[in-house]
């Protein structure tokens, strides 16, 4: 379903919603630093711990709405430098014209030509924006944003080991209730992995359902052969495959496995891209904070269930208050049918909130956050106005 007016940062709200009067009161900004259970290994940098801030709006009323700022090394264009700057002087100038001011930032970022360069502080406070408005209608920012919503969304299992554990691991995420997998490939010999795959398919059985993620670390030849490997294997879609985006529809056309976009999604500026030239596009893996603003993320969806491929939300190593503002999105974008990526919490040996939402069975439940919810033990306040 499409969003409909009134205009909202640059997006329409469901037409119940229409009523989006807004007086700020007060902003705070935290800093957060989570220890990781282990190194994190990333494409360009490796994390020790995950750096972030929390922003926490408040309005006339007393209700609260929260978003989370938090800069990817080796992905994201701004350092956790330029995001505090950024940050506070958006908010300054939100909080010392009140309501004029979130309407004037409303209204002059709805054309993309003005969000050329994603940012993770335009998608972090208009984050915080958009839950000010749900919470103070006690709903999720997704219902906000299309009407209605579901209480959980499933999950997919990611498979963490060496390709020797791969079927040990799918095995145990079967038993916790997981119906999806996703599994990374391009890391060692292609032709081995393709056999693993293969043995996984063999194992589970035809009812899971197996997602690949490449990370584009092949040519187009090695992925053909790669495809043509794994064609049996009844692969929902591998996340680019290869290094040129363009060649994708040839690897299509050679192997027959569907594909998705990740890392071509964060680099798109013009809001009336067809994709239907990428024969074999199966799904959008869209990264909220990457794609950098909600405007340009909402653009995607719509695009993506206009031509018909699935948007599948997944996380960049958010704390909790990010994944619980990405799980409201996902309740209505992806509803129960689309396995989602929101598997990375365990990765922190702490979190932003006293309770971390759990997964039970593959689900995860959809909730909303006030500050009663916040464990701040792991932050410092930086700014408050």
């Amino acid at each position: 379903m499409g969003l409909n007016a009134p205009n909202f940062v640059g997006i329409r709200l469901s037409p119940q919603y229409q009523d989006i009067s807004l007086e700020l009161k007060s902003a705070r900004l935290y800093r957060f630093s989570l220890p990781l259970k282990q190194p994190l290994d990333l494409k360009h940098t490796t994390l020790h711990q995950r750096d972030g801030l929390i922003l926490v709006l408040t309005d006339a009323m007393g209700h609260v709405g929260l978003g989370e700022i938090s800069p990817l090394p080796g992905f994201s264009r701004e350092t956790m430098e330029t995001a505090i700057y950024k940050t506070t002087m958006l908010v300054d100038r939100m909080i010392n014209f009140g309501e004029l001011t979130a309407h004037h930032h409303s209204r002059r970022n709805t054309t993309w030509e003005n969000r050329t360069a994603p940012s993770v502080v335009h998608y972090g406070v208009e984050t915080a924006l958009l839950s000010l408005l749900a919470n103070a209608r006690r709903i999720s920012m997704g219902a906000m944003l299309y009407g209605s919503s579901s209480n959980k969304i499933a999950i997919n299992g990611l498979l963490q080991s060496s390709l020797s554990d791969w079927v040990p691991e799918a095995d145990f995420l079967i038993g916790e209730g997981y119906k999806t997998l996703k599994i990374k490939v391009g890391r060692i010999n292609s032709v081995l992995e393709a056999r693993g795959i293969k043995e996984i398919r063999e194992h589970v059985g035809p009812d899971i359902k197996l997602r690949l993620d490449s990370n584009r670390s092949w040519d187009l030849e090695t992925a053909i052969a790669f495809g043509e490997a794994v064609k049996s294997a009844n692969i929902e879609y591998i996340e680019e495959p290869i290094e040129n985006p363009a060649e994708l529809p040839r690897f299509f056309d050679a192997c027959e496995v569907p594909f998705a976009f990740d890392e071509t999604l964060h680099q798109i500026v013009d809001p009336t891209i067809s994709f239907e030239a990428y024969t074999g596009l199966k799904a959008f893996v869209l990264k909220p904070t990457l794609i950098g603003c909600t405007a340009r993320f909402i653009a995607l969806v719509n695009q993506a269930k206009e031509q018909g491929i699935m948007p599948v939300i997944s996380s960049s190593y958010e704390s909790d208050v990010g994944l619980a503002a990405l799980a409201q999105l996902a309740g209505s974008i992806c509803g129960e049918d689309i396995a989602v990526g929101l598997d990375t919490r365990s990765v922190l040996t702490a979190g932003t909130t006293k309770t971390p939402s759990s997964i039970q069975n593959g689900w995860m439940p959809v909730r909303t956050l006030t500050t009663q919810d916040l464990d701040l033990s792991y932050c410092e306040l930086l700014y408050h106005n």
